[in-house]
């Protein structure tokens, strides 16, 4: 993740009187979220977290992720890839990632790029895995408990699900960082978060990064006190309970926006769980930028609405998948004032009715959240 000094974004848009309100829908977008658009030329400039190409038209499509979507080997960029794959010595790791994750039979160890590790912590030999995509699903690891982990950009999830509704409680699951104790991670949700995922203990091993990263994306919560969640590969909007509430914040780098003609713009995010198929609003305010340190005490203060929808998507009759919200009059004003940075927070218009509590993939994910925008 990149780690240059982040300026605070002081929203000067007061130009920019217009409030955009727009009905999400499903949008079609590639499997690789970073994939050129279709129709585009093969001219391409790519970083790490963005892609601009120009299109046959003469305009151009830049996508800004809010996360790295690709690694440089030698002098070839290469898709960050979270599969899990065995190797020949038979020790499974991801496909393409920056940091040495491996999931030997003592449990999942990353050794981060910029130095340090952290591992779970696990006392007995794991069972054979069960491979599917990014997830690796440790049967029985504990009497009627599964063992999950799940790759991400920066590390790793593990998570125990109970299986057998009579199973004995189990210890919460532990890391060691560097060697050293880390204790439990904090509680991230109740009992309703639990009805698609029957996780009784998570957590979160992730590279640890500067004071103000950009891009950025975390989530903050009234029940997580002392966790930074900008490694966790969900974004939470909502209330699961009525009672506990989260919105999540997003930061892109748009100093290459600056001065340009903006056409139109979309911020796409990949819907993976609602609390129900019944619509439910959702909103996307503009804010002061946040990083790692950013808790729901002193989460930046959201400034101004600009999108509400109730697009809904993630539960047992409506799969999850992408959505796409118009964002062109906010992403103007951030060119318009040469802003170096953008930053949006997303929250549900009603945060006290259960129903309306969502999971979104982060910059940790296979899918990362980006904004597609059209350039003259």
């Amino acid at each position: 993740m990149t780690r240059e000094p982040r300026q605070r974004l002081v929203s000067a848009l007061g130009a920019v009187a217009m409030v955009a309100t727009a009905g999400l829908a499903a949008v079609a977008v590639p499997t690789a979220a970073h994939a050129a658009p279709p129709g585009a030329t093969t001219e391409q400039a790519l970083t790490e977290t963005s892609t601009t190409v120009r299109n046959p038209d003469g305009t151009r499509a830049v996508t800004l992720h809010a996360g790295p979507v690709r690694l440089r080997q030698g002098t070839q960029w290469r898709p960050i890839d979270l599969t899990l794959v065995a190797g020949p010595d038979g020790v499974v790791r991801p496909t393409a990632v920056a940091h040495d994750l491996t999931l030997p039979p003592t449990g999942p160890v990353v050794r981060f790029a910029g130095g340090g590790s952290a591992a779970l912590e696990w006392t007995t030999p794991l069972p054979a895995p069960r491979l599917a995509g990014h997830r690796a699903t440790y049967p029985q690891a504990l009497p009627g408990h599964d063992l999950v982990v799940a790759a991400t950009s920066s590390g790793f999830l593990a998570a125990l699900h109970r299986t057998d509704p009579a199973a004995a409680p189990v210890p919460p699951l532990t890391l060691r960082r560097d060697g050293q104790p880390a204790g439990a991670g904090e509680s991230i949700a109740g009992e309703s978060m639990v009805e698609t995922e029957s996780a009784v203990s998570r957590v979160v091993a992730a590279a640890p990064t500067g004071p103000a990263p950009v891009p950025f994306d975390t989530t903050v919560q009234t029940t997580v006190l002392r966790s930074d969640l900008s490694g966790d590969p969900d974004l939470r909007l909502g209330s699961y309970d009525g009672t506990a509430v989260a919105r999540s914040l997003l930061t892109w780098d748009t100093a290459s926006l600056a001065g340009q003609q903006v056409m139109s713009a979309r911020l796409l995010v990949h819907q993976d769980w609602s609390a129900s198929c019944r619509p439910r609003a959702w909103e996307v305010w503009t804010a002061p930028a946040a990083g790692p340190g950013t808790r729901w005490a002193n989460q930046p203060v959201a400034d101004r609405l600009w999108a509400t929808s109730t697009d809904t998507r993630g539960h047992t009759a409506c799969a999850g998948g992408w959505s796409g919200v118009d964002v062109s009059e906010l992403v103007r004003g951030w060119a318009g004032a040469g802003a170096p940075t953008g930053t949006v927070q997303l929250r549900a218009s009603d945060e006290h009715d259960p129903l309306a509590w969502k999971r979104f993939s982060s910059a940790e994910s296979a899918h990362v959240p980006h904004l597609e925008v059209t350039l003259a």
